[in-house]
């Protein structure tokens, strides 16, 4: 077997229990946290929020780092800094505590165990089918997104919030940490290996496609940086500012907790579909298109949820935005890979990150304010879907080619 499917393997771990927790496993929080501390939806927003801010200061550092140095060393790291998150959060005297211990811990983990590392790693293993490789692994957030929230939901009612974070923190010393040191390996030639396995590396393609090495100028000159950056900003912020509230959204309507569980357990589902269909596409079709189908499903799903509909209603609408989740990692690391190589496609990544952050970060704090003042999620929600029409917008005047984006940055 080829060894790179154990780095989509380890990816795949590692994303599942960091996305898993962070996206999808937060939201069974809320309630409990706000509860003990007598704290607001938007105080226990602010830790997500917070951390997407400092996340922002680090993914540019990261990116070159990853590049340069080991994408495996800072995976590694990160795999840890979880373990000790969920601990310190787990401890947390009040509030603030447990919003500082989310913002800077569990966010530096996130970041260290993102698509920085993690499609990095795989893009270097896979050339001819990157986008099938990244599909796969990217499957690891849901279906990290659909066991975690249930384990959480189990373990909160019977050892409290405190007791299920030192339970997963176990879980992910025992099943993570191990597999990220031992398993991952930068490079092919590491092992002796060729991209795909191949028995030579990739010739004629490669030269075709001019992957050369940018500089961080190149990059932030280059049209794609801001299209891809501001479309992706925008859709993440509609997507986790709806995902992080969904839960407490639910109960407020009257919907029993487990069952505003299942929902969020659909999303994951959904992903995981979504992902090896859009994985598949992304060898196939173009990225823009790919793209474009994710923020219309977004965009119908969460303007279902805006209307307060019956439980029926929001199953429909979590199945739309768990297929629109499963085509925005492949999609994001497929443009990223045509527009700027694999050669510097962790730099590329991580100075795009700051863009996404500036939108995405206070969504959830956003949609926090709004039930706070209004008692209702809907304004929120219309305004991401609004968001949206947007991002599809940035969409038309994009090109990924490497040669015209080069041509592009050096005319400007």
């Amino acid at each position: 077997m080829f060894y790179g499917w154990v780095i989509v393997a380890a990816v795949f771990a590692a994303q599942g229990f960091m996305i898993g927790f962070w996206t999808y496993g937060f939201p069974l929080l809320v309630d409990p946290v706000q509860r003990e501390f007598g704290a607001t939806v938007a105080e226990v927003q602010m830790g997500l929020s917070a951390g997407g801010i400092l996340g922002a200061v680090l993914a540019p550092l990261l990116g070159p780092i990853v590049d340069r140095w080991s994408a495996r060393g800072m995976a590694s790291i990160g795999a840890v800094l979880l373990v000790v998150a969920l601990i310190l959060m787990s401890y947390a005297p009040g509030v603030y505590a447990f919003v500082a211990a989310v913002a800077i811990v569990l966010n530096g983990a996130n970041v260290l165990l993102g698509p920085i590392t993690g499609s990095t790693l795989v893009s270097r293993w896979f050339d001819q089918t990157r986008g099938r490789a990244l599909g796969i692994a990217a499957t690891g957030t849901s279906v990290g997104g659909l066991l975690i929230p249930l384990l959480l939901n189990g373990l909160i009612s019977h050892v409290g919030w405190r007791g299920s974070l030192r339970v997963l923190a176990g879980c992910v010393l025992v099943l993570v940490v191990p597999l990220v040191v031992f398993g991952l390996r930068d490079h092919p030639s590491d092992k002796g290996l060729h991209p795909d396995g191949a028995d030579e590396p990739p010739g004629s393609a490669d030269a075709a496609t001019g992957d050369r090495v940018w500089s961080a100028r190149e990059v932030f000159r280059s049209p794609a940086y801001w299209l891809i950056g501001c479309c992706l900003g925008l859709l993440f912020m509609a997507y986790t500012g709806t995902l992080a509230n969904l839960h407490k959204y639910a109960t407020e309507l009257g919907v029993d907790a487990a069952e505003a569980t299942r929902l969020i357990s659909v999303i994951a589902v959904m992903g995981f579909i979504g992902k090896l269909v859009f994985g598949w596409a992304a060898d196939r079709v173009g990225m823009r298109v790919g793209l474009w189908v994710a923020i219309a499903l977004t965009a119908l799903g969460i303007g279902i949820l805006s209307l307060e509909p019956s439980y029926t209603g929001m199953l429909a609408a979590t199945v739309l935005m768990g297929l629109a989740a499963g085509g925005m990692l492949p999609v994001w690391s497929g443009m990223i890979g045509e527009a700027f190589g694999v050669t510097s496609f962790g730099l590329a990544m991580g100075l795009m990150m700051p863009i996404i952050t500036v939108f995405a970060a206070p969504a959830p704090m956003i949609a926090g304010l709004s039930f706070d003042e209004t008692q209702s999620y809907s304004l929120a929600m219309q305004c991401f879907v609004g968001a949206l029409f947007v991002s599809a917008a940035l969409l038309v005047p994009l090109r990924l080619s490497q040669s015209e984006e080069a041509t592009g940055s050096e005319s400007s």
